[in-house]
């Protein structure tokens, strides 16, 4: 066998710890850093809101083929679908 070679060193605990709030979401998104003369910008989220969808099952087994096909979660098919429409509506419903 070859020996490993690593391109970086290991983390400490310390930048483990932090990545681990990073990826839970624990750290507030929207603050800029300065680190050493570097300026880093971090995301923010927005805030979520549980909505239960009463829908036909046909449509639903539907959005979980197309799940199933992409690997993408059937909530964010969800948004993928609605967002453009209610963008729209909402547009049609303030020009009038």
């Amino acid at each position: 066998m070859t020996p490993t070679k690593f391109n970086r060193p290991p983390l400490s605990p310390s930048e483990k710890e932090k990545k681990a709030e990073e990826f839970i979401g624990l750290l507030d998104k929207n603050k800029i850093e300065e680190k050493s003369g570097e300026i880093t910008r971090k995301l923010e989220k927005e805030p979520m809101k549980p909505y239960p969808l009463r829908i036909p099952s046909s449509l639903f087994d539907d959005m979980k083929e197309i799940a199933a096909l992409t690997g993408i979660s059937i909530n964010a098919i969800c948004l993928e679908l609605l967002r453009p429409t209610v963008k729209k509506k909402l547009k049609e419903l303030k020009e009038s």
